[in-house]
């Protein structure tokens, strides 16, 4: 009887298919194995990383034969960083492959077979984030700026990022620079020493912001640093963050400004807000503003909307500038407070922001509104906790406004609410070219 595959062996193995991450899938003698950075068609020798049991993970030593369709990665850090998982992929395969895992995912997690409308692309295939977080670290004595390897700590040194802005590669240069020419010591996992961890940038046209996490409150040597982005840039805020904690957490509680602008100012759909780099935001501007729109033109008239998981409110105030009457929900007090502001700001009457739990003020605003309301929803990746979708089905909203970015927990939460929902469009859109990742809006109508 041949043994089985096992950790450490080597076998050649043809890719049959893509995996939810958007990994190589082969089948060699009845076992799974998961192959990332490897494409349908693919012959490859492979290494098995690791034996879980029911399926193995390898990792491509060398591609025999590539698929026709393989292409040339854009980025020399493709496969190193944990940052893309399909630059190997031309970008139409990739809405391919992203409307395909939305239909398999609705069918294998929650039976449910229906249209998924073809993925709305982002006119910028590169370029497109508005924020990066660069972990800084000491390795050997040098300063290391860079990403993590996938799953690991390893950090990979890089001086630019295909998804990140053309700036991107200059703030590296120069935050290396002032690092090294100042002695400014890099965080070192292992002894627990260094002074900086991360450099986090968030981007609005011409302006940024930069926050530098350091382990130590009292470090203040930035003037330096100042004087290098002045060289370059002509406004920008600077920010130190406080993280004494060895955690996979980038923030800590204590920030301090040390130049430049305080928040970066947007305007879209007539809302004027603010953002930092503490703030939740999406990162791709063109298709958040490509969804907003479609969930206005879905609600239409809709007299009165819940915004359940609202957040610090944006979404809130778009809808009730556009003329309906908005009940935005968040659980978390100063996500409220600052949706607050956003209503002040911008004279929004017809706002109301509540703090609490969806699963208990729903119902509540149910009774209120006599059955007469839509609700609109983006929660985290998890999905809507389960309280949440009972909410939903005694609540009985009209309209179920559903943005995903978790196909597997959308397809969980469907299984439940169409129990009283008929699906009337699942629409996906890329909001992350180049990762397996994508963003689904569902609307669901009461039966």
């Amino acid at each position: 009887m041949e043994q089985k595959l096992k950790k450490n062996d080597r076998v050649v193995v043809k890719i049959e298919r893509l995996g939810a991450n958007g990994e190589g899938v082969a089948i060699y003698k009845g076992v799974v194995i998961f192959v990332p950075f490897a494409l349908v068609g693919d012959e490859v020798l492979i290494h098995i990383i690791n034996d879980k049991n029911k399926f193995l993970i390898a990792k491509i030593i060398e591609i025999k034969k590539p698929s026709p369709k393989r292409i040339q990665p854009m980025c020399p850090y493709f496969s190193k960083c944990g940052g893309c998982d399909l630059q190997h992929i031309s970008y139409a395969d990739q809405l391919l492959f992203k409307k395909q895992l939305i239909i398999d995912t609705l069918k294998k997690y929650a039976g449910i077979e229906t249209q998924v409308e073809d993925v709305v692309p982002s006119s910028k295939v590169f370029r497109y984030r508005n924020k990066f977080a660069f972990p800084v670290q000491d390795v050997n004595g040098e300063v290391k700026i860079g990403m993590f390897r996938k799953n690991s700590h390893q950090i990979i040194e890089i001086d630019d990022c295909m998804l990140q802005s053309e700036r991107t590669k200059i703030i590296i240069k120069l935050f290396k620079e002032y690092m090294q020419e100042n002695k400014i010591s890099a965080y070192n996992e292992t002894t627990k020493t260094g002074v900086v961890k991360h450099i986090v940038v968030r981007e609005a046209e011409e302006d940024f912001i930069m926050t530098v996490v350091v382990t130590d409150e009292k470090f203040n040597k930035f003037s330096p640093l100042v004087e290098k982005l002045k060289t370059q840039f002509s406004s920008f805020g600077l920010f130190k963050n406080v993280n004494k904690l060895n955690n996979n957490v980038i923030f800590g509680n204590l920030d301090k400004k040390i130049y430049g602008i305080y928040e970066l100012s947007k305007n879209e759909f007539g809302v004027q807000y603010f953002v930092n780099n503490r703030s939740f935001m999406q990162v791709n501007d063109e298709i958040k503003n490509i969804i907003y729109q479609k969930i206005l033109n879905t609600l239409g008239s809709q007299k009165n909307v819940i915004d359940a998981y609202s957040g610090a409110g944006l979404l809130s105030s778009i809808i009730a500038k556009n003329g309906s009457r908005v009940y935005g929900v968040e659980i978390v007090k100063e996500a409220t407070e600052n949706a607050n502001k956003l209503k002040v700001l911008n004279n929004l009457y017809n706002l109301t922001n509540k703090n609490g739990d969806c699963a208990k003020i729903i119902p509540e605003l149910a009774k209120e509104l006599e059955g007469d309301f839509a609700v609109v929803v983006d929660p985290p990746r998890k999905g809507l906790d389960e309280k949440v979708v009972e909410a939903f089905l005694k609540a009985e909203p009209k309209m179920i406004v559903y943005l995903s970015c978790g196909p597997s927990t959308l397809a969980r939460d469907l299984k439940k609410l169409t129990e009283k929902y008929n699906i009337s469009f699942v629409q996906p859109y890329d909001m992350f070219p180049q990762t397996a990742n994508v963003e689904t809006l569902v609307c669901l109508r009461l039966k």
